[in-house]
């Protein structure tokens, strides 16, 4: 029985109208392969469209030595679907043939594995009505055969990247709608979170995708750690990272970086630390190179999804924001309080010898702190020491007067972020020993002033002065002030 059909050879299948039907993509420069082919009708099409490559197997003498006769361009092997050529092939065809495998799910795995990363696997199969994932046994005119329901089918392609295209177009008996179905390889996803600085990229990756657990990989980290020595990097790119990265002038970096021409190198850095799987990326990009990391991510293996928005509130540019604090600034000098105030004044005394072994800082009091009607004051900060100062210690207070030792009791991942650049690559001992203290005592302690240091091995280290001060000169009128003066009249 001829089967497809030709100009002038009248066949079952209406072949020009499943070529329509099945959306095949173009073929410039692709391998095909075409399983069941017949007499060759789509492998004809597929050199005709400009293939590298066109393989087609069937097991009929027959049909293989018509289709080598049509298509002399073209390979045709007589042998069945047991024994795949080898590929990859970018495209591969299995039309209404699906249901003779003995096990289909092991054939459509086969045809899989012979495809090229970026191929597509066209496949021509007829779906039962049925709401249950199961098989259905349908009398044909000719035999049974065993078809699979709409979630049967999802179950069998559930490992890869599959859509139902449509109908394709049946034949005289046929007792179900014959379908055609894309099936491509799953590819990691990354999604792009590209906007400006401010433009709500971290607000948007913890609300989508915190309870998915998609990692985000954040383009700010990682130039931090860039400029921390960390990540294999050509030295190109680390020596502009270093030379640029603070956190209020990400956006101007990441503009020389990819107008410096690292793109590439960004983007592979991105895709290793989300180990090459699905991941959401939390970075600026400008507009004029989103293009270019979409196609990096590509050549990387990814299917790059962008959601970048930049219809938010954006940051105002650091430029304005320094000059508005420089003026707020002056404004402050010029109205300084008057010499009665009382405040806070600090005199550092560690020896300097010791400054690259043991890191200390006093978040509470801090230099020029007003002392209004407190009548207790906080001590807070945190002591780090490094080699053999990596030890057990405690924070002292003395005047003349008095003695008095606190031990530290809080653990501060923000500061060993600070310190060792990430809490998980600090020491053993500060990941399991608290480095943060914070107390009060009597704010009359200022009046004599005190000391504050470190105790350790029964040796005091003297990290500051303490005491109280009155402010330097008198204070001019404020705004509001020189405002009622000008209303009334005087000067």
């Amino acid at each position: 029985m001829q089967y497809q059909s030709f100009p002038g050879v009248k066949g079952g299948s209406r072949s020009s109208e499943k070529l329509t039907a099945l959306r095949l993509p173009s073929f410039a420069g692709k391998r095909f392969l075409d399983v069941g082919c017949n007499e060759g009708f789509f492998c004809g099409y597929a050199a005709f469209d400009g293939a590298e490559k066109v393989v087609g197997i069937d097991k009929s003498g027959t049909a293989v030595a018509r289709a080598r006769q049509r298509f002399p361009a073209c390979e045709f092997l007589q042998q069945s679907w047991e024994k795949l050529p080898q590929g990859p092939f970018d495209v591969i065809t299995l039309l209404s043939a699906l249901h003779y495998a003995d096990d289909q799910p092991a054939l459509v795995d086969r045809l899989m594995e012979r495809l090229a990363d970026d191929g597509l696997l066209v496949l021509e199969v007829s779906i039962a009505p049925n709401p249950e994932d199961e098989w259905i046994r349908v009398e044909r005119s000719i035999d049974e055969r065993l078809f699979p329901t709409r979630r049967k089918l999802g179950s069998i392609l559930s490992d890869y990247a599959w859509k139902i295209i449509g109908h394709s177009v049946n034949q005289a008996g046929d007792p179900l709608q014959r379908y055609v179905v894309h099936v491509r390889k799953m590819k990691p996803y990354a999604y792009l979170l590209m906007g400006t600085p401010g433009s709500g990229k971290s607000t948007i990756s913890r609300r989508l995708f915190k309870a998915a657990k998609v990692p985000v990989v954040s383009g700010d980290r990682i130039y931090l750690q860039v400029s921390q020595g960390k990540h294999e990097v050509s030295e190109g790119l680390r020596e502009t990272v270093s030379e640029e990265f603070t956190t209020a002038s990400i956006d101007k970096l990441t503009q020389r970086l990819f107008a410096g021409g690292f793109v590439d190198e960004v983007v592979a850095l991105w895709g290793k630390q989300a180990g090459y799987r699905d991941f959401v990326l939390d970075s600026f990009v400008p507009p004029e190179h989103r293009s270019s990391v979409k196609e990096a991510l590509v050549a990387l293996g990814y299917y790059p999804v962008d959601i970048t928005v930049d219809n938010m509130g954006k940051l105002v540019p650091s430029r304005e924001a320094a000059s508005r604090a420089a003026k707020y600034e002056q404004y402050l000098q010029d109205h300084a309080p008057d010499e009665n105030e009382r405040h806070i004044a600090i005199s550092k005394m560690m020896d300097k010898r010791l400054a690259p072994h043991i890191r200390w800082h006093l978040d509470s009091p801090v230099e020029g702190q007003w002392i209004v009607d407190e009548q207790v004051l906080k001590v807070a900060g945190w002591v780090v020491g490094l080699g053999e100062y990596q030890q057990p210690l405690q924070i002292y207070i003395k005047t003349p007067k008095d003695y008095r030792l606190y031990t530290p009791e809080k653990q501060r991942k923000d500061v060993l972020n600070a310190v060792f650049g990430s809490a998980d690559e600090a020491p053993e001992f500060w990941q399991q020993h608290p480095c943060g203290f914070s107390f009060t005592i009597d704010v009359g302690l200022l009046a004599e002033g005190f000391e504050i240091g470190a105790v350790l091995n029964e040796r005091e280290i003297p990290f500051a002065n303490v005491k109280m001060a009155l402010a330097a000169g008198g204070r001019k009128p404020g705004l509001g002030e020189r405002f009622i003066k000008r209303l009334s009249g005087s000067s």
